[in-house]
């Protein structure tokens, strides 16, 4: 069932998330997401490089 409050309601919660889902009223939390993202990236291609290294002994 579709009402007035609702539909404002889905815009408003589409209009404070950015394309990548985080959160555009709270810009310090969007970036510790991204930099926290980044980090867990890094760890993971660190783990596989150790770990392709040690294959090749």
């Amino acid at each position: 069932m579709h009402n007035k409050h609702g539909e404002k309601k889905v815009i408003n919660q589409q209009n404070n998330h950015d394309a990548g889902g985080l959160n555009a009223q709270d810009p310090l939390a969007a970036i510790k997401a991204i930099r926290l993202k980044q980090l867990a990236q890094c760890r993971l291609k660190t783990r596989k490089e150790i770990q392709h290294m040690q294959n090749k002994k």
